[in-house]
């Protein structure tokens, strides 16, 4: 009996044991599929859903259902400014727009045409039997004309400048011969500075690449080689490199910069060679510049020099290496950007939790609507254009209790939330950052995000769409190189086209190097207004 019993405790120990591991197993299969569910869910959403992480109607009616708040109520908040995505297009919807038809607004008649365009006149005659007033037989007198202006579209042509160089020879003795110096004797390139301005400005700007632009000068009579163009291509652009290291230089000589990333696919330097992922970093500070600089690797070692050149603070997302402990020349060892001088940014916050939130966890919902709240505060200020020490008043009487209470909730779930969900990676993003984040609430020179850099970012990522990759690690360079002047002339609001025109034919030319300061973009716009 006493066999039997201990046998049957033996096997009662083994079934509780092969119950617990079934159990445990089960408990990582259900764990496994709802992150899979929530993985599926997440990629449905980025292939076919809205790309706009707005609240539409229907999020503020869910986030009211989460909360507690009547739908209504929800409806007449004012909206949060939306986050936007720099790899995408975003739709804009109306705000507190329904699904039923919408009351066409009244129309306020044609909008002027810019009177900068040039206009041809064609002047037309009343007929001549019409002449005579048909009351009294004399003949009437002009007043205003009735005029209709029509746009018409004049494609862009291609013109050869021929220099016809006289050459002299002596008839009398055949013993001398005298021919016109050339105007331009610095370089045999083929094509002229506008030329050169037309295939920067066509990539750089209208994300054209190289074999579209070989097509389109074509369609204008000249089928100019795919190859050619390249070389074209290359030659401009590597004139650009020393302006955009200037400009670079001076985004980074303020006491705010922001950088991000995004990716751009580079082919390998022998035929066969796998394509490679670099990197194509933005750089924006306070002021309308904006520079880009291209990496072979997401290393941090690549990007360290930049990061030392900044004097001031710099705002960033989580990328880990801007954590790396590396070997300071001045202040010893210690992480790329100093705890002491690193912003974090409240959109990539804002952005986990709203992923959360549309995958239906309603724990997401506060979060969201605390974030919402800070950013209400910030519209303010925008729209009664506050100057810096009145929104860091206005942050520390309205935004504070808000981001100390969203923190408060954040931290309270502890270990609670899990380690998979989309929610509990948001948790944790926030709790990381918690120290860079509320430093951008400490003053009003500080923005809460980093989307100014976003969406300067936009520009590559249409582009890239376009070409798809880079030919090599040079042409990453020299991409960065025409994005950083183009997208500057942009800000500055300059004419691109007449701004590249210029400063390649004084590079040409040989502008002295001392000079070439004079050649950034903004320094460009100040004596343009200057001269006019």
């Amino acid at each position: 009996m006493a066999d039997l019993a201990m046998d049957m405790a033996k096997q009662n120990a083994d079934m509780a044991k092969q119950n617990a591991e079934m159990a445990n197993r089960c408990d990582a299969a259900e764990e496994d599929a709802r992150t899979k569910a929530v993985h599926i869910k997440h990629l449905v959403r980025l292939l076919y859903g809205r790309r706009s992480e707005k609240l539409t109607p229907d999020d503020l009616e869910q986030l009211s259902l989460a909360l507690g708040v009547p739908a209504e109520d929800a409806k007449n908040d004012p909206e949060l400014p939306a986050v936007e995505d720099p790899a995408c297009d975003e739709i804009q919807g109306a705000e507190g727009t329904s699904k039923g038809k919408r009351k066409r607004p009244t129309h306020k008649g044609r909008t002027p045409l810019p009177p900068s365009l040039e206009r041809i006149v064609k002047e037309i005659p009343v007929a001549e039997e019409e002449r005579q007033c048909k009351c009294c037989g004399k003949p009437m007198t002009p007043i205003a004309p009735v005029e209709h202006e029509t746009v018409e579209h004049v494609p862009e042509k291609l013109v050869v400048h021929v220099e016809r160089r006289e050459k002299l020879a002596c008839r009398a003795c055949q013993g001398d011969i005298a021919t016109a110096a050339r105007e331009n004797m610095n370089t045999d390139v083929r094509v002229g500075n506008s030329f050169l301005a037309a295939l920067l400005d066509g990539k750089g700007e209208d994300a054209l690449p190289i074999n579209r632009q070989a097509d389109r000068f074509k369609r204008l009579g000249w089928p100019v080689s795919y190859d050619t163009l390249l070389r074209y291509w290359a030659f401009a652009a590597d004139l650009l490199l020393a302006i955009a290291d200037a400009t670079v230089g001076k985004i980074l000589d303020d006491h705010v910069v922001a950088m991000d990333d995004t990716g751009l696919m580079v082919l390998g330097n022998k035929k066969g060679d796998q394509k490679s992922r670099g990197h194509l970093w933005c750089i924006t500070n306070t002021g309308p510049l904006t520079g880009f600089r291209f990496t072979e690797t997401w290393s941090h070692e690549e990007i360290a020099p930049w990061i030392g050149a900044a004097t001031g603070f710099i705002q960033v997302d989580d990328y880990k290496g801007y954590s790396a402990i590396i070997e300071h020349p001045e202040r010893g060892e210690g992480p790329l950007i100093p705890h002491d001088r690193r912003l974090g940014c409240m959109m990539h916050v804002r952005r986990r939790f709203y992923e959360a939130f549309e995958m239906n966890d309603k724990r997401a919902a506060r979060p969201v609507a605390l974030i919402k709240a800070l950013y209400e505060v910030e519209a303010s200020a925008k729209a009664q254009d506050m100057s810096p020490d009145q929104r860091l008043c206005l942050r520390r009487e309205k935004s504070l209790p808000i981001l100390e209470q969203l923190y408060k909730e954040i931290e309270s779930y502890g270990d609670a939330v899990g380690k998979t969900s989309k929610f509990a990676k948001a948790v944790r993003y926030a709790i990381a950052q918690k120290v860079f984040v509320e430093r951008c609430f400490s003053d009003g020179h500080f923005e809460i995000d980093n989307g100014k850099t976003e969406r300067e970012i936009r520009r590559p990522a249409v582009g890239r769409r376009n070409y798809l990759f880079t030919g090599s690690v040079k042409g990453g360079e020299r991409l960065a190189a025409v994005y950083t002047l183009i997208l500057s002339c942009r800000n500055l609001g300059i004419d691109t086209r007449a701004y590249l025109i210029d400063v390649l034919g004084k590079i040409r030319n040989g502008w002295p190097v001392r000079r070439l300061s004079e050649l950034t973009p903004d320094a460009w716009a100040a004596q343009s207004r200057t001269a006019s």
